[in-house]
């Protein structure tokens, strides 16, 4: 989720960078849930309607695909379970996410499936299958996939603290609070 407002005071800090003259030959940890969600948009009304669908996974394997073309070994790190500190705020996205499914499903039954779409990516529920789907992928390419105990961002700055990741890729401003010194937001 992040840090609201935070990136856009830090724009005169930031800069752009190369991945393949950068961080050739260096690993990149990756925020796996950022991608998953973005892959997620594509196959919204699918997912909604039940109907099987890898368009998810298929957009995360061209961004891992990226990297390896460029020399970077990614390690992506998928969340775990909620942190019960946020169940209230989880409630609240569950109710929201809800909401808008049934919009969605009223735009689709009125037969406008541009506003139904639109509200079918607003309500995708990453699932744990949806993650296992894109773990079973990458080990076919033999790259490393962690699942942390609760979100992503506490092993993804571990991981750069402790030297194994020399980057992470996210859209979460929360690591740079963690102390991250190199976030790519791509």
């Amino acid at each position: 989720m992040g840090i609201q407002g935070l990136l856009p005071l830090l724009k005169p800090i930031q800069k752009p960078v190369s991945i393949a003259e950068d961080f050739a030959g260096q690993v990149i940890g990756v925020d796996a849930y950022c991608w998953l969600h973005k892959g997620a948009y594509g196959c919204a009304m699918e997912l909604v309607e039940g109907k099987k669908s890898f368009i998810y996974v298929n957009y995360i394997l061209k961004r891992v695909n990226m990297l390896l073309h460029f020399n970077v070994k990614p390690i992506l790190v998928f969340d775990g379970s909620y942190l019960p500190s946020k169940a209230g705020q989880e409630a609240r996205r569950r109710k929201t996410r809800q909401e808008n499914k049934a919009k969605g499903l009223a735009f689709l039954r009125a037969g406008n499936r541009q506003q139904a779409q639109e509200c079918f990516q607003k309500c995708v529920d990453i699932t744990p299958e949806m993650a296992l789907e894109v773990i079973k992928e990458c080990r076919k390419k033999g790259v490393d996939c962690i699942v942390a105990p609760y979100e992503a961002d506490a092993q993804l700055a571990y991981l750069m603290k402790a030297g194994i990741a020399q980057a992470i890729i996210s859209e979460d401003s929360d690591l740079l609070v963690y102390g991250c010194q190199k976030v790519l937001y791509m």
